[in-house]
């Protein structure tokens, strides 16, 4: 029997024929039913069957030092240009750096030794001259029997002599005089902070002494010997930081450092010079 239903001729739906059949797969028999599937799309083509299932994936965490690889040859040969670019770039900052440091310290060398060749041509400099004129002994009888602990009091006139006529010296604080008898220091004192002015001579009077100064017994004999031999030696050096100013210009404070070998005839009041020499070093750079 013809379908009775009328169908576009190009959209008439597609359709197949199921036929149920039993476990034994023959066509039923009577009992059997036919189903009839029709589809609606416009295509003409069978139904697409669903993608199957992915496959599962399993990732595998593996800790980054076991993991090894070898690099290609390329890197290796990138890797050495790029390093030795690098090592002459360093070499080349280097070399620039040392030569603007040394180009700096040439310049403030030139600089200082033009200034220090002006200074002296124009101010012509004169280190000041120091004599001792006179020293005095109180306290300091060593012939006094089972006596060995002294409190010495020296009192010395020193003559300074600035001879410069440009140049005046200022004596700063914190000068140092000993009196000494083979390297044992026996009194201490300081030098009078003044202002020196130019072609300038000053006499000062310096007083130094000792407190319990303890000598020994083979010592103590020998300054006695010496005394009755009316030659007693003895050791006076100054240290003392100045400043000079010449015009405008000041300097930075620095050491005049004067050493006296001074032989007395006895350690007593009205004591004499028997003979004596001073020397005078100036240490312009060390801070005293």
């Amino acid at each position: 029997m013809a379908d009775p239903r009328v169908y576009p001729t190009d959209n008439r739906p597609d359709y197949h024929v199921d036929y149920s059949s039993d476990m034994s797969g023959e066509m039923p028999r009577g009992g059997g039913q036919t189903r009839y599937n029709y589809s609606s799309g416009s295509s003409g083509e069978m139904p697409r069957q669903p993608d199957p299932k992915p496959p599962k994936h399993h990732v595998v965490q593996i800790p980054k030092d076991q993991v090894f690889r070898t690099p290609p040859t390329e890197n290796a040969r990138l890797q050495k240009i790029y390093a030795a670019r690098a090592a002459r770039k360093r070499n080349r900052n280097c070399c620039c750096f040392f030569k603007y440091l040394l180009s700096t310290i040439l310049t403030i060398v030139l600089v200082v030794a033009i200034v220090a060749v002006v200074f002296f041509l124009f101010y012509k400099p004169k280190i000041p001259k120091y004599t001792l004129s006179s020293m005095t002994v109180k306290n300091f009888n060593v012939s006094a029997p089972n006596t060995l602990t002294f409190s010495p009091d020296f009192e010395a006139i020193v003559t300074a002599d600035n001879p410069n006529s440009k140049i005046s010296i200022y004596y700063e604080d914190n000068s140092d005089i000993t009196v000494s008898y083979k390297d044992v220091n026996l009194a201490n004192g300081a030098w009078p902070k003044f202002h020196q002015p130019e072609k300038n001579v000053t006499e000062l009077v310096v007083s130094v002494k000792g407190s319990g100064i303890r000598l020994s017994e083979s010592l103590h004999d020998d300054i006695l010997q010496n005394e009755k031999n009316g030659a007693v030696p003895l050791n006076l050096d100054m240290k003392v930081p100045v400043k000079i100013k010449a015009g405008a210009i000041s300097t930075w404070t620095f050491n005049v450092l004067v050493s006296c070998d001074v032989t007395l005839d006895k350690l007593a009041a009205g004591s004499t010079i028997v003979d004596k020499s001073c020397s005078v070093k100036v240490h312009a750079f060390n801070k005293f």
